[in-house]
């Protein structure tokens, strides 16, 4: 079975285009949109393991400059949860001051 989380980021003024631009054909990311925000941007990523979710997840984010500390972390029941995906994201530095 496969897990995924659903993400929700909020991005620097003006800047979802690009975010998504960026996160577009990351590895495990199959859903992506603009929302009227806040939050700005939606995506989901999706692997077969839990740890290659987080892996996957904390990637994609990593990769993108303009997101804010405001990020919310929706794992489904199969997925990984979100306090690991956290304890990921800050140990990597992913998450970026606004």
């Amino acid at each position: 079975m496969n897990a995924k989380v659903y993400v929700l980021l909020r991005v620097k003024e003006s800047k979802s285009e690009q975010a998504v631009k960026t996160l577009r054909g990351k590895v495990g990311v199959r859903l992506l949109d603009v929302l009227e925000g806040p939050p700005d941007v939606i995506m989901m990523v999706q692997a077969r393991e839990r740890r290659r979710l987080a892996e996957l997840t904390v990637a994609a984010l990593a990769s993108v400059e303009d997101i804010t500390e405001d990020l919310q972390l929706l794992p489904t029941p199969d997925g990984c949860s979100a306090s690991v995906l956290t304890k990921s994201l800050r140990a990597k530095g992913a998450t970026r001051k606004g």
